[in-house]
Parts: C-alpha cells; sequence; structure tokens
C-alpha cells in the first residue's frame, strides 16, 4: 500500500531577480528573429527530435507508414546539453533542458518542414526534466543539480518565449537531493493531464506531488519507494491520459509500481498486484494514447516489457505472446508519435541510437525503422 509523508507547506522564496536561480536579466526572453517558427502548418505532421550528450547535438526526424528520414540539416546545433527535450500543444517551440555540463533552457522555433531553427539559451538554471502543460502557457522544470532539488514554472508567451519564475511558481522538494538519490542518473517530471497536479521523481527520496494551478506550484505531499534500499531509485514516472493512474519504474524490484489518484486530492492508493514484474533496470515509462497499454524500457538487459492496462482496476498483464521486445543497447526514453502508430526508443548505447516500433491491433510492438543519432542519445520528443 502506498502511503503519504505529509508535511507543513513549503514554498521556495525567489525574488524575481538577484536570486540563486537568477535568469540573465529580468522579464521575458524570446527566441531568435523575436517571431517565432512557423509551426502552424507542421501542426499534424510526425517529427521526432533526439538530444545526443556527447556529441552535443540534436536530430530531427520525420516519421511515416515508410520511412523514418533524417530531416535537412540535421543533426542541429544544440546550445545547451539536451537531456530532457518537451514540445508545444501547437507544435510551434521545442525547448532543451540542460544537465550538469551546460547551463539554460534552449528555445528553438520548429518550422513547417520540422526543420530547428538557431536555438537560444535562457536562464543559469540545470532543468533535467521538462514538461509543457496542456494549455502551452507554462514550461515546467526539475532542478537537478540544487539541493533540495527544485521545480519551478515559466511562463510561455505567445512567441515561445520564456518569463522567468516568480517565488510562487517555485517549490522546494524537502529531503530531494538530487546528486545522491538519483545515482547520476536524471529525475522525471509529469503534469497531470488536468494541469492541476506535477509529479516529481527524485529516485531514492521518493515522488514528489505537488499542487498547480495558473503557474503556482505548491508542495503537497511525497510518495516512498517500495523498500529503503539506496538502489531503489524510482526512475521513471507517467500518468494514463484519464489521470486515474500513476506508473513509477524502480530498480530494485525490476518492476513497475501502479497507483489509482484521487483527482480532487491527488492522493495515491497502491493497486492489488503492485508492482508488476518488469524487465532488468526499468528506465522509462510509457502510457499509449488510448490508456490500453504500457511500454517499460529496461535499461540494463536491452528490452522494452509489453502490457496491458486494465482501466478499472490499473493492472498490468503482459501482452499474451509479446511480453518482451528486444531492444539496441541501453534504451533510455520512449515516446508515441502524434499517429498513434508508433512508439521511439532512445538507445544511449550501441551504433544505433534512435528505433521505431509499430503499435500492434493488440499493443504489441515489432520492429519497425532505425536510424543513427549523435553520441550518447538520452532524451527523445514528438511532435503531437
Amino acid at each position: 500500500m502506498g502511503f503519504w509523508q505529509i508535511s507543513s507547506r513549503r514554498l521556495a522564496v525567489l525574488a524575481s531577480c538577484g536570486a540563486t536561480l537568477l535568469l540573465s536579466g529580468c522579464g521575458q526572453f524570446f527566441p531568435p528573429n523575436g517571431s517565432g517558427g512557423s509551426g502552424s502548418s507542421s501542426s499534424g505532421s510526425d517529427y521526432l527530435y533526439v538530444g545526443s550528450l556527447t556529441s552535443g547535438n540534436l536530430s530531427g526526424f520525420s516519421l511515416s507508414n515508410s520511412a523514418l528520414t533524417s530531416l535537412s540539416g540535421s543533426p542541429f546545433t544544440a546550445v545547451v546539453e539536451p537531456v530532457a527535450l518537451a514540445i508545444t500543444p501547437n507544435n510551434e517551440y521545442l525547448y532543451a533542458g540542460s544537465g550538469a555540463n551546460s547551463q539554460g533552457v534552449a528555445v528553438y522555433p520548429i518550422e513547417s518542414d520540422g526543420t530547428l531553427g538557431s536555438g537560444s539559451t535562457v536562464g543559469q538554471l540545470y532543468p533535467s526534466a521538462l514538461q509543457v502543460d496542456t494549455s502551452g502557457n507554462w514550461l515546467l522544470g526539475f532542478d537537478a543539480e540544487t539541493s533540495p532539488g527544485e521545480v519551478y514554472a515559466f511562463g510561455i508567451s505567445s512567441n515561445g518565449g520564456l518569463t522567468e519564475p516568480i517565488s510562487s511558481s517555485i517549490a522546494t522538494l524537502p529531503n530531494c537531493s538530487p546528486s545522491s538519490d538519483m545515482a547520476g542518473l536524471n529525475p522525471d517530471l509529469v503534469i497531470a493531464s488536468s494541469d492541476n497536479y506535477v509529479y516529481a521523481s527524485c529516485g531514492t527520496a521518493g515522488i514528489y506531488v505537488l499542487s498547480f494551478s495558473s503557474g503556482a506550484l505548491t508542495y503537497v505531499g511525497q510518495l516512498s519507494p517500495k523498500s529503503t534500499g539506496a538502489a531503489d531509485s524510482g526512475l521513471a514516472i507517467a500518468t494514463t491520459s484519464s489521470g486515474s493512474y500513476l506508473l513509477a519504474a524502480e530498480t530494485v524490484t525490476n518492476g513497475v509500481r501502479v497507483f489509482s489518484i484521487n483527482p480532487s486530492t491527488g492522493q495515491f492508493k497502491e493497486v492489488s498486484g503492485s508492482p508488476f514484474s518488469a524487465g532488468s533496470g526499468p528506465d522509462a515509462v510509457l502510457v499509449d494514447s488510448t490508456d490500453s497499454y504500457v511500454y517499460v524500457a529496461n535499461r540494463t538487459d536491452g528490452t522494452i516489457s509489453e502490457f496491458t492496462l486494465d482501466s478499472s482496476d490499473g493492472a498490468l498483464a503482459p501482452i499474451s505472446g509479446a511480453s518482451s521486445i528486444s531492444t539496441g543497447s541501453s534504451p533510455v526514453a520512449l515516446v508515441e508519435d502524434n499517429s498513434h502508430t508508433y512508439v521511439a526508443a532512445v538507445c544511449s548505447g550501441g551504433s544505433t541510437g534512435l528505433e521505431t516500433y509499430t503499435i500492434g491491433s493488440g499493443g504489441a510492438l515489432a520492429s519497425f525503422k532505425t536510424s543513427t543519432t549523435g553520441s550518447a542519445p538520452a532524451s527523445v520528443a514528438a511532435t503531437h
């Protein structure tokens, strides 16, 4: 049974200028040329973007029923180490979060053909996880270099520019020390489909719940790991589009925990049978757009576990005859394309960085196309 560790609400206090998480200057920041991308005509097109750490670039691809094709000009120069990627709902802007070796958030206009305009960097933060809310008005980041960890919200303007977080838009995560709790890995961040709650995974410290309203973030509670072992890191989280369930991968159990969510309070209850066995070293979780299937990338054994999801009770069951599929070395990220036909996996080891799979009628994955990316790919995003 999951349980809460509730404490008094703790709000991070940050002056809009002159504090530790200060952005470069005050006010609003804009992408190159000030006019934003021409993404309205790219809406509906199927594009994938992969961030590679060692080579420091972004690879772009178009995906269709016959091909996985590199975009013109790809790979694109990354102005920050692209640890995390997020795309606005209108497909006009791509944001890249930075890790320990760079600083800030990069803003890229997405052109009508899927290519990326010149990127610009804003801020002096280290967001190793990024999410845009469903309204497209807020970009949330999880700073994994700060101790304790912090989640913050940038305002997004109509031309993709970012407004620096104010004090109410920053939440401190009590007892979260990413450098030790994550064992060198990246945290995860999910916004509930209703945009009223945010969930942040900090490895051995557990999963944090924040209320979210009009850019304001407030610490609500904390969900502890299954056990207290140092290696028991909850590395990846996902929610169903209905908002009914939260899924969390944990490395000690090599399984996926499933929790039902009270939509009014955000509180959790672990479902019967949880955790459900996955492969070795689960490191990414994806729930498909229909809330019917769950895919888990297992970094250690190079597989994707495949499950059906019972919407009535949250139980997972291996897909009949296709409980897992082999991938390249060290799969670390998953995404579903906007046609809801394919799943893409980023593999950080080996020679093939991007692998795509078709989703069968029963949810089973079948290998489709692969492509090379830059070295040490770590993040992937798909247009909506």
